[in-house]
């Protein structure tokens, strides 16, 4: 599995060469490095979000009569059963939301949405044809999932835990109580008065709560468990839950039924055992319908009417991970993450066929701008390529199929696509409505960055290190050379005949590309505290790394044999992502972009920040806008303006 982001803290600074590393002071000046020496104050700016393009991952979905909701991105979408045709959904409404959509509860004539922005959202659905928002409540960080029952809603809300909301008047939904369960609190299924938390990490297993009153929820019995658990269901005897293994070969992940007649001593009825695991879990008719991941990707339906031997029924497999299930009547409505949303038909239990499918993005990685196109690197799905000529309207224009699409440069009329595990993609978009692909080279590791100078192609190729590929003949790119660094490969960048690898925990490593068919070996720089070097820019004679818990790093490459650090800006998360354009630069701190006037590179000052649905996961500048490939976020473009003061405002106000 790819490793998750790390958390904070920072510094010290050296001096590297290609002997080694020294000590040095951070008090060095230079001269501006685009602002010709400006001392002027840092202008009062601050970020407005221009437009988005919400679409995402398929995360949850609900049934209510002819109608399905589900999520994708930060948008809800509507379905309805046609009316000839019992086995196919026409999509008939939307509703956008601010964050992106990770669980869904259908209760009478409103929605309720889990928002992994921090919160819940009601909408009314009346009228499902046309969903409007009634209310929302602000309640953390992060919402997983939410279960409603008679006038409360109770939410999974990650590290704190349960959530109760009192949901007597849609419009103004009201906090009750909050239930640490110590560690990450996926999901919740109520049965009676017990909640059924799936709790991972700290006290990982399954955690029973009375919420007979829900002012005061009271822990009433745990069960540990290995591996990570997910998703849980429950009914008067047992409780299921679904869980993925933590470690290799750790043969956590599965199927747990737990007997919950005693509920203060709940103790292992049946297991059954899967190659990796679920995240999420629908019992109906004795009959358990997971949501696999990995190995297990698809649906998998297992019989449970013997809680102490559970059996397999069947499944419907496919390599990209699952997320949720929900099923009503003869069918399966599998979210089925960057693939969309997937409806099966579960009478054919032991190989249940797909009946109908509805198209969602993916995971939006990278971006690149060329005038009213945006071409975005979206996960599974490939490249898609987006009209934002009209911000407020940003509409799709195409999308062609790839691997995993991880980063893209364009280039006159090519697209190249890093695509992970498969390598270079070459995609002729000189027809931005009909892109073709032309060739493509497979690489050792998994193509995580990419760029271009001249005929070649350089990629940051992962646990392989840095790749060189010509591209003169774009429908046959051939393997030039390469180098194996001792990190993992995520970023490179190509300035005056060096290359410049953002190589993880072996930091940043500088290469003499100057023959592309030798690789040269120059210098490199080591973070403090050896923190993760994710992305690097270069701009005049400096190079800018996003480091991870130190934060934004400048280093002076005048001479790339003898690299100086010239500052290390500490951000308040995990910087993942940069950007210079002009005297500025974008950092990615998590789900957090934040913007640095570089005017003095010694001494770099933050102009504003913005947060995200999601991470900022790369960053493209054009014409003063921030186009921000914010992961299951989608598509944001950020403009800086101008600050108003209070003033000013009541004056335009008049």
């Amino acid at each position: 599995m790819r490793k998750g982001f790390y958390y904070c803290v920072l510094i010290f600074a050296v001096l590297i060469s290609a002997n080694g590393i020294t000590a040095v002071p951070t008090t060095t000046t230079s001269l501006s490095l685009l602002a010709q020496g400006s001392t002027a104050a840092t202008p009062k700016m601050s970020f407005e979000l221009l437009g988005r393009w919400q679409r995402g991952p398929v995360f949850a979905s609900a049934v209510s009569g002819n109608y399905v909701y589900f999520g994708s991105g930060g948008e809800i979408r509507v379905l309805e059963s046609d009316k000839m045709n019992k086995d196919k959904w026409n999509e008939v409404g939307s509703i956008e939301t601010n964050g992106i959509v990770r669980g869904l509860f259908v209760s009478g004539k409103h929605l309720y949405v889990a928002d992994d922005s921090g919160g819940m959202i009601v909408i009314n659905v009346s009228n499902p044809k046309n969903p409007k928002e009634t209310g929302r409540i602000k309640t953390g960080k992060s919402v997983r999932a939410v279960y409603v029952v008679g006038d409360y809603a109770y939410l999974a809300a990650q590290w704190d835990g349960l959530i109760v909301i009192d949901i007597t008047d849609p419009a103004q939904p009201a906090l009750v109580s909050k239930h640490k369960t110590t560690g990450i609190a996926y999901d919740v299924y109520v049965h009676g008065s017990l909640a059924f938390v799936a709790n991972a990490y700290r006290d990982n297993g399954l955690k029973i709560i009375d919420i007979s009153k829900p002012g005061l929820p009271r822990d009433v019995g745990y069960f540990e468990m290995p591996g990570i658990v997910y998703g849980v269901s429950a009914d008067e005897d047992n409780a299921y839950l679904v869980s993925l293994e933590k470690d290799e070969k750790d043969g956590a992940g599965g199927l747990t039924l737990i007997d919950i007649s005693d509920p203060a001593n709940p103790s292992r009825a049946g297991f059954q055992h899967l190659k990796y695991g679920a995240e999420r879990i629908w019992v109906q008719d004795s009959k358990a319908y997971l949501a696999g991941v990995a190995d297990d990707a698809g649906l998998i339906v297992v019989d449970v009417s013997d809680a102490t031997s559970p059996e397999w029924l069947g499944r419907y497999h496919n390599p990209t991970c699952s997320e949720s299930v929900t099923v009503a009547g003869s069918h399966a409505f599998l979210g089925h993450g960057d693939l969309g949303l997937e409806i099966l038909d579960i009478t054919q239990t032991t190989s249940p066929p797909i009946i109908d499918h509805h198209d969602a993005a993916g995971m939006s990685r990278s971006v690149q701008t060329i005038g009213n196109l945006a071409y975005v690197a979206n996960g599974y799905t490939g490249l898609r390529i987006l009209d934002v000529s009209d911000q407020s309207s940003i509409q799709e224009v195409s999308v062609l199929k790839t691997y995993r699409a991880l980063d893209v440069h364009v280039d006159g009329p090519y697209a190249y696509i890093a695509d992970d595990f498969s390598g270079l993609r070459v995609i002729d978009v000189s027809e931005p409505s009909s892109p073709q692909e032309l060739g493509k080279l497979d690489t050792p590791g998994y193509a995580e960055g990419i760029t271009k100078n001249g005929d070649y192609i350089y990629i940051a190729d992962g646990d392989a290190g840095l790749r060189i590929i010509d591209v003169s003949s774009p429908q046959n790119p051939s393997a030039v050379s390469s180098f194996n660094t001792s990190g993992y490969s995520y970023d490179v960048e190509v300035s005056n005949n060096f290359a410049f690898v953002a190589d993880n925990r072996s930091g940043l490593r500088i290469f003499n590309v100057e023959n592309p068919n030798e690789i040269k070996a120059v210098s490199y720089y080591i973070a403090p505290n050896d923190d993760e070097v994710r992305s690097v820019d270069i701009a005049g004679n400096y190079a800018y790394l996003a480091a991870g818990k130190s934060g934004m790093i400048v280093l002076d490459i005048t001479d790339p044999y003898k690299l100086r650090e010239i500052t290390v800006k500490d951000t308040p998360r995990n910087a993942k992502s940069i950007h210079v354009d002009d005297s500025i630069a974008y950092v990615g701190d998590l789900e957090w972009l934040r913007v640095y006037d570089i005017s003095n590179p010694s001494s770099p000052q933050e102009i504003d920040s913005y947060k995200v649905p999601n991470v900022v996961d790369h960053i493209s500048v054009d014409n003063g806008k921030a186009y921000v490939a914010g992961y299951d976020g989608g598509l944001l473009i950020l403009g800086l303006q101008a600050k108003k003061t209070k003033m000013a405002e009541q004056k335009q106000s008049r």
